[in-house]
């Protein structure tokens, strides 16, 4: 459409016309052509003789007869309508004022996308057509009727669902229709949402650009301190690592552990290959746990009571514990009742194992309910507290406990509470923890999936990077906790948040940030964060410089991020936790053992067996060159990927130790694999995970 303050000029010969231009009456304009005549020059004519030239008679009615035929008139006189005179316009029959009617128009719209095929001749064209009528309808209609066309779209499709029927997972037990319908209403065309929710949800459409981020907003340029490590004291405490517990309070023993589902270990578990059940299970479930199954309550607890044939536990400073508490369930089958019980059991039995220990606990994606969502306080358009979030109530809990049990004070207790769960909380080592909510860049959150071009809408970023520049202003040095990993393969973290958190993480290290800490995988991996180069700022003479975020610089490694294993088992590993050995003053990982405990052989323990698996120095330091009192820094571990690169040897141990040890770790044995593997390790962001070779590994 052309703009109606553009001056479109259409040539027609000789004459031209102003197409769009108009007067400051409405009214279109011409531009005549150019003529060579005077027509007040005329021979003959003279303003005098106005009234006595026929031409110009004003009588405003015909001169010549009609013969019989009405009157016709000049000037707009007589009978002839005004140039304001109203029209009758058609008979409105909308707005409907049915909502069933509406809920079918709708409905038909989106069956007669999917079902045309030649506008919407891909499935992405159908998706993004489709998202966009259900947001028309989110915004105009009850959240019921959402959730009738999701039932209803669902039933038509056969889309994938984390639920026994549709309308258990929509309007039941499930019930995500009110949570759909809310992100339906917030989500626009203009910044990309509907193509992400193609591609993130559906898988159907390429993700939308990853942005370059303006650093300006967050933090301040980095100055050159920033770039030097405080001098190690010596001194070293000991840490534990306990990640993705997953305890499964409905483990059913001597059910199927060797099921076709995702989760085994139920009485519904079933081999559809050998069409076996709980009555006559191909691998009846241990009461110790199996590869497919979350953690049952004696294989939970034996990661504790074993912990003495191994170290003191007494020896160590602090825990910290990177989220997911709650069993792998489908939708339907949980609850608000549940995660509390999960949430609340599991932090008493940490308590009452640990003691006076203190632990730092962030929160996991399952640690929600819906699992994975949370949303922004912000959602409704004001900016509300945290106690009008729908998860409130769960921040609440997490938080209330945390403080009953020592971990955090009040103070941090009430901006948990408020905001997700995060909070920073100062040792009495002096360390700085912050733990954030990593579900506001997991790729499962939907409430991620609108507004996509800000990355920082619930403002965890920037609480994040107000801390870093907090500690760094005393030097101070900073853990970072959370759960979902920012990169490794890339298909975790959504691109616009990871791009940032690389940005804070880049910015603040290796002065001042000392470590970053995982989970989610279940394995046990590694991630390094490696400065940028000079050219990811681009050439622009602008005061706003724009960071492309995958212009890194792979010589100058900076800090490391550390992939917790999980205490379940499930997806094929076994289960397994890591203790550190820390400068006390520094705060770098100088050393890192792994202890797990082989649930493959679960059936012939009668209490589970557990035992040390590695030493992350004498494993990796293939040579013995790196200095006996070095940390296990980020340039360490850069010169492994090295390493791995050249030896083949050296990837299949570190794809070994990644499941640990588990009986059915998939072979990594050529040489594309083991790039592979090395790339992985050296993203610290979905976008340069992603750019990794995806066919070539295990996975």
């Amino acid at each position: 459409m052309l703009n109606l303050r553009t001056i479109g000029v259409i040539a027609l010969g000789c004459l031209t016309i102003d197409v769009v231009g108009h007067n400051g009456h409405g009214q279109k304009k011409r531009q005549l052509p150019p003529r060579n005549y005077d027509a007040h020059n005329v021979p003959g004519f003279s303003r005098k003789q106005n009234d006595t030239i026929p031409a110009l008679n004003p009588q405003l009615t015909n001169t010549i007869p009609n013969n019989g035929g009405p009157t016709l008139y000049y000037n707009a006189s007589g009978p002839v309508p005004p140039y304001d005179e109203l029209s009758p316009v058609p008979k409105p029959f909308t707005p409907y004022t049915s909502v069933s009617a509406l809920e079918e128009y709708f409905y038909d719209e989106i069956v007669g996308i999917i079902s045309n095929q030649s506008i919407f001749n891909t499935s992405c064209l159908k998706c993004i057509a489709a998202t966009e009528v259900m947001h028309l309808a989110a915004i105009t209609q009850p959240v019921s009727t959402i959730t009738d066309l999701l039932i209803r779209l669902c039933n038509l499709t056969g889309f994938s669902i984390y639920a026994a029927t549709c309308e258990s997972e929509f309007s039941g037990v499930g019930g995500l229709g009110p949570y759909w319908a809310q992100l339906f209403a917030k989500m626009s065309i203009a910044t990309g949402d509907m193509q992400a929710w193609c591609s993130y949800q559906w898988d159907v459409c390429d993700a939308p650009p990853v942005i370059e981020i303006n650093e300006s907003l967050y933090f301040s340029p980095k100055p050159e301190s920033a770039n030097v490590v405080p001098e190690p004291s010596g001194e070293i405490i000991n840490v534990l690592h306990l990640s993705d517990w997953h305890l499964d309070p409905r483990y059913d023993i001597g059910s199927e552990a060797d099921c076709s589902q995702y989760l085994c270990c139920r009485p519904y578990s079933t081999n559809t290959k050998y069409d076996t059940g709980v009555n006559n299970a191909t691998v009846p479930a241990s009461r110790f746990g199996y590869l497919y199954c979350d953690a049952p309550a004696d294989l939970a607890l034996s990661s504790f009571s074993t912990m003495s044939q191994f170290f003191n536990k007494s020896d160590i400073s602090f825990a910290i514990f990177t989220g997911d508490i709650v069993s792998h369930d489908d939708d339907d089958q949980l609850s608000r009742a549940y995660i509390e019980y999960e949430e609340t059991v599991t932090y008493q039995t940490f308590k009452a194992e640990m003691g006076g220990i203190p632990i730092y606990p962030t929160l996991g994606n399952h640690d929600s309910l819906p699992e994975a969502y949370n949303t922004p306080n912000n959602i409704d358009g004001t900016a509300s507290s945290g106690q009008n979030n729908i998860l409130s109530w769960n921040y609440d809990l997490l938080s209330s406990m945390w403080q009953h049990d020592g971990w955090i004070n009040s103070t941090e207790q009430t901006y948990a509470s408020n905001h997700y769960g995060a909070y920073a909380h100062t040792t009495k080592q002096g360390l700085k923890i912050i733990s954030i909510n990593t579900d506001f860049w997991y790729t499962a959150n939907i409430f991620n999936l609108f507004n996509l071009t800000n990355p920082d809408q619930s403002g965890i970023f920037s609480y994040l990077s107000s801390e870093l520049a907090a500690s760094e202003a005393t030097g101070q040095r900073v853990w970072i906790i959370g759960h979902v990993l920012s990169g490794y393969d890339g298909t975790n973290a959504l691109p616009n948040p990871s791009a940032l958190f690389y940005s804070i993480v880049a910015r603040f290290s290796p002065a001042t940030i000392a470590g970053v800490f995982f989970g989610h995988t279940h394995e046990d991996q590694l991630q390094i964060f490696y400065d940028y180069n000079l050219s990811s700022l681009g050439s622009s003479n602008t005061t706003t410089k724009l960071r492309n975020t995958t212009d890194v610089d792979y010589t100058k490694p900076l800090t490391v991020g550390y992939i917790g294993p999980s205490i379940t088992p499930l997806t094929g590993n076994n289960a397994g936790y890591q203790v550190y050995q820390v400068d006390a003053k520094t705060f770098s990982i100088v050393g890192t053992q792994t202890y797990f405990a082989n649930v493959s052989e679960s059936l012939t323990w009668s209490t589970p067996e557990w035992q040390f698996e590695y030493d992350s120095r004498s494993t990796y330091d293939v040579n013995g060159s790196w200095p006996s009192t070095a940390p296990l820094n980020a340039t360490f571990y850069d010169n492994l990927t090295k390493a791995m690169l050249q030896d083949q040897t050296l990837v299949e141990i570190y794809n070994l130790l990644e499941t640990k040890s588990s009986v059915v770790t998939k072979n990594c044995t050529s040489k594309a694999c083991g790039e592979q593997k090395v790339c992985y390790i050296r993203s610290g962001s979905s976008a340069l995970g992603l750019a990794c070779p995806s066919k070539d590994g295990p996975f």
